[in-house]
């Protein structure tokens, strides 16, 4: 009994001590803070709106709080974004010392890529602690360009020519030259075909010079082309509209960095100027560039010398961005995309692309 009664003794003691060392201020509340988004005009934003890029936004808050404010956040996320971090659209120190109302308006404008973007508004105390947040206000920036993805391009049949080959960026869809006709052909911005034509011509070529033959491959052209090659010129369009899309193979950007008309444009001028600096075709891809190469090699123990033009070119393959002007103005771009199967000009061959084009 006597045992029992110590250990009483000693749970009572330590539950004094307890409470003796219990925190006697209370908690503050971590949403303390009134957040107001106010409506100071049309282009004020106090709740989802959609957008184009580059557009203004325009961001009144008021904020009362119980608590002394240090810092007011304007906050900006991405939905999708693997960045699930804000960052700050402006982050405004509170001039006032224990101030405990702020206002601000902020205007600035909206990103140029197309999106779904998150804002609202933070305060937080000299520690930097959470006081309240508003309600989120979600941003979509509607694209200024047209994005149309798995379009197959076949190569020119030569019999029924039901193939469809050519392309149109007024509906984004294929004709053949049976489907199209005259009455389509001013929709139609470019055509496809498998050029067989030998890449290397040589004269009095040795083989120790060891430049080997082979096929141009994956071309691309406007229907202005002339004279059109022959694996095209079966086809009888001379009473067509022959739209003169100026077209060019890109090497600066890749095809998903393409998040704007802007960027589109952009990327599509310089290497449109590129193709026209150097006086080279801008109504047929690739461009086949000629030079002249002189080998010089040793036969029966006197030096030979031969002079042959030999053809250079950057074949069109699997990840080529082709960047082209349409006769209206309009820029785009076309990523040959993975699933290209052409090899040959059988007509069972074809090319996969995505296409986007800037809107009128």
């Amino acid at each position: 009994m006597k045992k029992h009664i110590i250990l009483f003794g000693i749970t009572a003691a330590f539950a004094a001590m307890l409470s003796g060392c219990k925190k006697t201020t209370d908690p503050i509340n971590p949403n303390v803070a009134t957040i107001t988004l106010v409506n100071g005009g049309p282009k004020y934003l106090t709740g989802d709106a959609t957008v184009n890029p580059k557009d203004t936004l325009i961001f009144q808050y008021t904020i009362t709080s119980p608590v002394p404010m240090a810092t007011v956040e304007l906050d900006k996320s991405v939905v999708g974004s693997n960045n699930k971090i804000p960052s700050f659209a402006f982050k405004d120190s509170v001039k006032t010392q224990g101030s405990l109302t702020f206002t601000a308006i902020k205007k600035f404008p909206v990103d140029s890529a197309a999106g779904v973007y998150q804002y609202n508004v933070v305060a937080r105390d000299i520690n930097g602690l959470f006081l309240g947040q508003s309600k989120i206000v979600n941003v979509t920036v509607a694209p200024d360009f047209y994005f149309y993805t798995g379009r197959q391009l076949f190569v020119p049949d030569t019999v029924a020519k039901t193939n469809k080959c050519y392309f149109s960026t007024t509906d984004f869809d294929t004709y053949s030259y049976t489907s199209a006709g005259a009455a389509i052909s001013p929709k139609i911005d470019f055509g496809y075909f498998f050029n067989t034509d030998s890449l290397y011509a040589a004269n009095n070529l040795t083989a120790s010079a060891n430049v080997k033959d082979r096929v141009v491959g994956n071309s691309f052209y406007a229907l202005s082309v002339a004279p059109a090659p022959s694996q095209i010129a079966m086809n009888d369009i001379s009473g067509w509209t022959k739209n003169a899309t100026q077209l060019a193979v890109g090497t600066t950007s890749t095809f998903v960095n393409l998040t704007s008309g802007g960027a589109i444009t952009q990327n599509a001028i310089t290497a449109l100027k590129k193709s026209t600096s150097g006086n080279l075709s801008t109504s047929l891809l690739p461009i086949v560039t000629r030079t002249t190469k002189t080998v010089t090699s040793t036969v029966g123990g006197k030096t030979v010398t031969n002079t042959y033009n030999a053809d250079a070119v950057t074949p069109i393959t699997t990840g080529t961005i082709i960047y082209f002007k349409t006769v209206d103005g309009r820029y785009g771009a076309i990523n040959v995309d993975l699933g290209t199967t052409a090899t040959s000009a059988a007509k069972s061959q074809f090319v996969n692309i995505s296409v986007k084009v800037t809107k009128k």
